[in-house]
């Protein structure tokens, strides 16, 4: 992708203040990660962005944030949502929505027979594919979730049904 120049130059990419220091800073940990987990150079992220290799740098030392239009392309060339680049950790749902959990929807489909499939459904037997969301909901990491779970089903020691509603 080549390099493309700033379009606006109202928005291009600014020094960070320190009221947003420490935004930068979660930012530039999560894009270290995500690059080295992905085993790309910093030349190639820039390359799948449409952006100088400087700029990638600076956003990983935490020195500059990036702009919105090259935080969409990061989530993209990363696999992850511009949330999780944020560190964003609690999502509201909108009421009528449902979790698929298409891993499983696709080992199902790949199933060649009956017993195939029926074995996926053995071995995951307390899963399901999907699950309406409630209004309200939040979806929030596994670990957030399974404190507060834990946090409420704690008020009630004695109840037999605590440990089985709130599991992972």
């Amino acid at each position: 992708m080549p390099v493309r120049p700033n379009a606006n130059p109202m928005t291009p990419e600014r020094p960070v203040d320190p009221r947003r220091s420490k935004l930068a800073s979660e930012v530039a940990v999560r894009l270290r990660q995500l690059r080295a987990r992905l085993d790309l150079t910093q030349d190639e992220v820039a390359g799948r962005v449409g952006c100088h290799e400087s700029a990638i740098s600076r956003w990983e030392s935490g020195a500059r944030l990036p702009s919105c239009q090259d935080l969409i392309e990061l989530a993209r060339v990363y696999g992850v949502s511009c949330d999780a680049l944020l560190g964003v950790t609690e999502i509201a749902v909108s009421d009528g929505s449902a979790l698929l959990d298409q891993a499983l929807l696709d080992r199902l489909d790949a199933a060649e027979t009956t017993e195939q499939f029926d074995a996926v459904v053995q071995e995951r037997r307390e899963h399901s594919v999907w699950i309406p969301i409630e209004d309200g909901a939040r979806i929030v990491s596994l670990k957030e979730a399974v404190r507060r779970a834990n946090a409420v089903a704690g008020k009630f020691p004695d109840s037999a049904h605590a440990g089985k509603l709130f599991r992972p």
